[in-house]
Order: C-alpha cells, then structure tokens, then sequence
C-alpha cells in the first residue's frame, strides 16, 4: 500500500503495512507519534526482528514513541540465523524510505534487534557512525573487535548503548560481558536484566530504552536539554535504585546507580549515585555474588566450546549416536540436577546452558541435517531435544519435515510432544 502523512496527525498512526521506495520486495510497518508533521525534524527507531515479525515489534515500542514522539519503522524481512544480506536490505529499504518520505532528524538514528538483528544492528551502527545516536542489543551481543564498539564510539558522548537479556537466557553471559567491556571504554550504556528466556524484552524495558536515548540525546547536546524533564526522570531512576537496593536486588541496583552517574554527571544526585554503587561493591555478600559470578561466566565459555565438540563428534559419527550417548555428550542429566537446586546462581546458569543445549538440538542441528537431506540424524537432535522440553514453533515445523524418516513407533511417541501445530 502506498503511505500517505497527514500534514498533522493529532493521534498516533499504524500504518501496518507500507512498501518500501526503491526497492518493492521490502515492506515495514510504520508508526508516526501524535503531532508528526514535517516543520521539524523526528527520531526514527528503525526495528529488525528476528523472523521479520514487523508489528509484533513495533508494538513493543509504541506506547513509549508515543508519549516521546519517535517514529518507528519496523522490517517484514528482516532475518537472524543466516546469510547477512536480508538485514542489509532490511535496513537500507527502510533508511531510503524514512529519507524519501519522512521529516526525520539524520543524526538520530536508532536501531533495535533480537538475537540475530541485535549483532546486525551493532554492525550497522558502525557503518553508519554520525547518524546512529543508539543501538538497543537484545539477547545477544558481538565480541571485541579492534574496530568494533569499544575502539570506535569510547568516550562518545553522542551514541548510546542499550542492553537487554532474559535472566534464563542462552546468550545472558555474552550481553553482560559486552556491557562490561563497554562501560570500562566509556561508551555510554545500560543493562536491563528482565525474567524469562531468549525473546524481546517487555513492552516497559523497550521504553526505559527509549525514555532513555531521549536523556542521551539531551545530555550530549544533540536536543535542546529540558531539564524539568530530567529532573522528573532522575527522581524516577533514584527511586527505583532504591527499590532495588531495598528488595536484596543488589547487582541491579549497583547497575542503576552507576548509569545515574553516568548519565546525569553534572547533577549533584549522581555524585551520591556513585557513592552508593561502590557502598554496595564493597559488601562482603556482594562481592561473594560477584565471585560466583566469574565463576559460572567462566563455565558458560567453556561449555560452549565443550558444547560445540560434541555437536563436531556427533556428525562424525557413521550412525547417528544413541539418544543416551548424545544425552551424555551434552551434559543433559548433569545440567538438569544443577538446575534443580533451586535460585543459587550456579542452578540459573545450569538452566541458561540447558537452553542453549536445546536450542541447538531443537534448532541449527535439525536444520542443518535437513538441509543435507540428512532426515534421521535430524529426528535424532529432536529426540534427544525433548529430553529437555517439548518442541515449540519452528521446532514443530523440523520435526513435521524429519518424520518422513520416522519409524512407526517414532511417529507415535513424538505425537505429544509438539506445544504448537507445523505451520501450513
């Protein structure tokens, strides 16, 4: 459908579907705030989720575009777990557009990804320098690189960074060491840790992001500073430290209060900020937490690569391995007892590295094998899958694809183990 902008819309506007310029494979959905005309110039969130759900995504970010009037343009063609052209496509089709048709503010750029898109999205900041004020990473992050964040925006007051993981979440140890990393080169940044698995975060963590690239963006002089905004905003953030602080939630409060006084230096609340960060740093049961900490981050890299030589053993093999020799392999059982005793945080790691076990045997192995038309060690990986939880969404749709290779008895036991239907 071709967009047409209203010279000024007193309500929001979702236009659900919209074909890009220049280039009619790309589509988006788009929203402009309340007030959107072209006498100024507006912020542009532009969103790539992983299967290129463009409204499920948007709506994680309109209620806060909408009381801080950003525009968003949110990809039906954006893609994780393959070949990088469809995100650069993605995103040049939605810039080419936003520019075309768009009153939009060219150094304030902001992209948002998932898992996938979250890696892309940081490539593209560092394409794009001197237009992308803020990047909001998602369940996954990019190691050190010579020419990567850390080296390329250190000490830039002008881009901010916004990290978000689930607190079960496969990737949660490489989100929190990009922030480390990034908070030791003094790129501007934020961590919300938020319950649950690999995913977007809640609709409110997608506001805090924006609610604070607008503070970011005020602070580092790309926006005329409206200080009884922040004010408001620092009173807020305060308060909600010492909730944290209060309810034993010590490492998000510490992360909360060194962002106050990141964030708000020159106001005499961040310098207590500050004070009150290193008070809970220098905590015996803190730094206990934190010695656990480095222990089960330690352990999470070398499960990984334990991890990624049994997938190699696995494909040697002239057979596909016994359900009970891959269980072995992969720690299943073991992980599973760590994972019982309780809230400690060596059972939530046990529970991240559980996931990630299984999103490889749910998942890319499957794929893989199918596509080399290797059916049966495909039904194998899912075999072994439900051993940690029933398959879900495009699990389903591999196990459909890898029956045809299925016995009789297979096909029955694996009639209950799928939460949702193949897709048609």
């Amino acid at each position: 459908m071709a967009l047409s902008v209203p010279l000024r819309a007193q309500v929001g506007r979702v236009d659900a579907k919209v074909i890009a310029d220049g280039d009619t494979t790309q589509s988006y959905a788009l929203y402009l705030p309340p007030g959107y005309d072209a006498t100024r110039r507006w912020p542009i969130v532009f969103v790539l989720d992983p299967r290129g759900r463009a409204m499920l995504a948007l709506e994680l970010f309109r209620p806060a575009a909408e009381r801080l009037g950003f525009v968003i343009m949110s990809s039906y063609n954006s893609l994780s777990d393959g070949p990088p052209e469809p995100n650069l496509r993605a995103i040049n089709a939605m810039i080419g557009s936003a520019q075309a048709r768009l009153s939009i503010d060219t150094r304030r750029f902001y992209l948002a990804g998932f898992s996938g898109t979250a890696r892309a999205s940081v490539n593209f900041a560092l394409e794009l320098r001197g237009h992308v004020a803020g990047v909001l990473a998602d369940g996954a992050a990019v190691g050190f690189s010579p020419d990567g964040l850390e080296v390329t925006f250190a000490g830039d007051s002008t881009f901010a960074y916004f990290a978000g993981t689930g607190d079960a979440d496969f990737n949660y140890e490489e989100v929190r060491a990009a922030v480390e990393r990034l908070r030791l080169s003094h790129v501007p940044n934020r961590l919300e840790i938020f319950p649950g698995p690999h995913s977007w975060p809640p609709s409110d963590i997608c506001g805090h992001a924006l609610e604070w690239f607008q503070l970011r963006a005020m602070t580092s002089g790309l926006i005329p500073l409206d200080s009884a905004w922040v004010r408001s905003r620092l009173s807020a953030e305060v308060s909600r430290a010492e909730a944290l602080e209060s309810a034993g939630k010590w490492d998000a409060a510490q992360q909360l209060f060194r962002g106050i006084a990141q964030d708000y230096a020159s106001w005499p609340a961040a310098r207590d900020a500050n004070a009150r960060a290193e008070a809970i740093a220098q905590r015996p049961a803190f730094r206990q937490y934190l010695d656990e900490r480095r222990k089960v981050a330690e352990q999470d890299e070398r499960h990984a690569a334990e991890l990624q030589r049994a997938l190699v053993w696995t494909r040697q093999q002239r057979s596909p391995p016994s359900i009970a020799e891959l269980s072995d392999k992969l720690q299943i059982a073991a992980l599973q007892q760590r994972a019982a005793r309780g809230d400690s945080v060596e059972a939530a790691s046990a529970r991240r590295l559980l996931a990630r076990v299984s999103v490889f045997v749910s998942f890319y192995e499957p794929r893989t094998y199918l596509g080399a038309r290797d059916a049966l060690r495909a039904l194998r990986m899912l075999e072994v899958a439900v051993l940690i939880a029933p398959l879900r969404g495009e699990s389903c749709a591999l196990l459909h694809e890898a029956l045809s290779a299925a016995s009789a008895d297979q096909r029955r036991a694996f009639t209950s183990q799928c939460t949702a239907p193949a897709p048609t």
